[in-house]
């Protein structure tokens, strides 16, 4: 599917006839040579019922392993400081700024952010089983060929916010939010974007790049590599099919 904006995507009905797709209402597709699309079916209308499975199949591929730091981002606000034996825990912005990848900061608040460092531990009993492995890590869960999200082991946090390793990279944003964030109604948020891991390169880059495979720029190696692995294994499956 083209990286274009939605709104100068179109939808356009089409019907498979003699093997090949036209427009609904009759006649060929005017598109271009090359042109990329998405078919949306109904699943009745796969005939090859081992096709239909590698499309809905569920899969994790390993992403991060146990012991890699992360940086989570928080928006401390002046009027709202922590507690001093907290705020040390901070690092600023003017010391990460140059750190990050140019081009990832655009959605955050017009606060200068301050970030946390975590670090993936070990997994629990329940994600031993779930990911059938006794070390920890962060993976990618696909369906099909796409992203379906991320899924880490035990989150490390400073002992002085919790003693004991938090279950998800989610309660280990609400944990830091409340402490630093107080200010906020609710301390839910969007761990893709606001939860840093670093590349090969140096560069810290918001974890949402790890489950994209439309990647703006090749020097994020970490990412590019999961996603040509995982796209050239799902390429071979298919073609075994026909």
């Amino acid at each position: 599917m083209s990286n274009e904006s939605r709104s100068r995507q179109l939808r356009i009905p089409v019907r498979l006839v003699n093997g090949q797709w036209e427009f609904k209402l009759g006649g060929p597709v005017p598109v271009t040579e090359f042109s990329d699309a998405e078919l949306v079916l109904h699943r009745s209308a796969i005939e090859n019922k081992a096709f239909l499975n590698i499309m809905e199949e569920k899969a994790r591929h390993k992403v991060l392993d146990e012991g890699t730091r992360l940086r989570v981002s928080l928006t401390v606000k002046p009027e709202n400081p922590p507690p001093k034996e907290m705020k040390r825990l901070l690092i600023p912005y003017d010391k990460m700024c140059q750190q990050i990848g140019v081009g990832f900061m655009h959605n955050w608040s017009v606060v200068p952010p301050s970030f946390v460092q975590v670090k993936i531990a070990g997994p629990n009993e329940k994600q031993a089983r779930l990911f059938d492995t006794e070390q920890g890590g962060l993976w990618l869960v696909t369906r099909g060929i796409e992203a379906d999200g991320l899924a880490s082991t035990m989150i490390v946090l400073p002992k002085e916010i919790s003693a004991e390793p938090v279950g998800s990279l989610n309660h280990a944003l609400t944990k830091l939010s409340e402490v630093y964030e107080t200010w906020r109604i609710s301390h839910t948020g969007n761990v893709y974007e606001r939860v840093l891991y670093r590349e090969r390169n140096g560069k810290w880059y918001p974890l949402d790049l790890l489950r994209n495979e439309k990647l703006e720029k090749q020097e994020q190696e970490i990412a590019k590599g999961i996603w040509e692995g995982f796209l050239a294994k799902m390429t071979r499956t298919t073609k075994e099919l026909f």
